[in-house]
C-alpha cells in the first residue's frame, strides 16, 4: 500500500493541474513555447458589430484572441477572414516582442469560387495557374452552359497563402477562386460557451504567431497549445 500511495498522489497532482483552470474564475492558461503560462487577468469585449475580443494580461505581457463573432463553434486562424485572429506583446526592461497570427504558406486546405466563368465542362484534377504556390489541381463542377459552380481540392499542391488568387485552366480560362485557408494554419479559438445569462465565455485556443517586428531578442515563431479561457466576463464593448 505505501509503494502505490506515491503513484496515487502523483496522479492526482497532474489531474489537479489538467483541471485546474476551472478552479479560477475567470482563468486564462495555456503552454508558452512547451512552459506553462497564465493570465494575472482576463477580460472580453463585444464590439458594436458582434465581434469578441479576449484580453489576456500578465505583468509584461499581452494576449488577445479575436473572433468574428460570439456564436460557440470553432474559428480558425491565418485564413482570408482577418476578424479571425491572435496577437502577443509583450515589453520587458524595453525589449518589446510583436507577434501575430497572418497567412503562412502551406497546402491548400479549402477554395472559394469568386467567378464561374464560361466555356468548362466537368472535370476532375484540373491544373491551375496563378498564386504563391504550385502544384493545386481541382475538381470542377460545371451546368450545361459552361459556368462552374463547385469547386474542390483535389491535389492540395504547396508553398500557397490564404487570398492567393487561382485560375482554373479549360474552358475560356476565366473561372476563378480564392484560397481560403492552408493546412498549416495559424491555429484556432473555439467559443465553447457564451452565456448571455451570467455574462461569460469559455473556450479553448491554440495559434503560432509570426515575430512581426523582427525583434533579434525572439524567435521567429511563438507557440500557443492547450490554450484554455474559462468564465471570463464580457463587457459590452471596447
Amino acid at each position: 500500500m505505501k509503494r502505490l500511495l506515491p503513484l496515487f498522489l502523483i496522479a492526482l497532482a497532474f489531474s489537479s493541474c489538467q483541471e485546474n483552470v476551472k478552479f479560477n474564475t475567470p482563468g486564462f492558461q495555456g503552454q508558452k513555447d512547451d512552459i506553462f503560462w497564465r493570465a494575472n487577468d482576463a477580460r472580453a469585449y463585444v464590439s458594436a458589430t458582434g465581434k469578441l475580443t479576449i484580453e489576456a494580461l500578465t505583468e509584461y505581457e499581452n494576449i488577445t484572441l479575436n473572433t468574428s463573432s460570439t456564436t460557440p463553434g470553432t474559428y480558425v486562424l491565418g485564413t482570408t477572414n482577418v476578424n479571425n485572429s491572435a496577437t502577443y506583446y509583450s515589453n520587458f526592461n524595453d525589449v518589446e516582442l510583436d507577434y501575430a497570427t497572418i497567412a503562412v504558406p502551406g497546402p491548400v486546405s479549402s477554395v472559394v469560387l469568386t467567378n464561374g466563368g464560361t466555356g468548362y465542362t466537368s472535370a476532375n484534377s484540373v491544373i491551375t495557374t496563378g498564386g504563391a504556390g504550385s502544384g493545386l489541381t481541382v475538381n470542377i463542377v460545371a451546368s450545361a452552359s459552361g459556368v462552374v459552380s463547385k469547386v474542390t481540392v483535389s491535389s492540395s499542391g504547396n508553398a500557397y497563402l490564404a487570398g492567393d488568387l487561382i485560375t482554373v485552366a479549360g474552358g475560356n480560362v476565366n473561372c476563378k477562386f480564392r484560397v481560403q485557408n492552408v493546412q498549416n494554419s495559424n491555429g484556432e479559438i473555439k467559443i465553447t460557451d457564451y452565456d448571455d445569462t451570467t455574462g461569460t465565455v469559455s473556450g479553448t485556443f491554440k495559434f503560432n504567431a509570426t515575430n512581426t517586428n523582427n525583434s533579434p531578442f525572439g524567435g521567429p515563431i511563438l507557440n500557443f497549445q492547450y490554450g484554455e479561457f474559462y468564465k471570463i466576463p464580457i463587457y459590452p464593448s471596447i
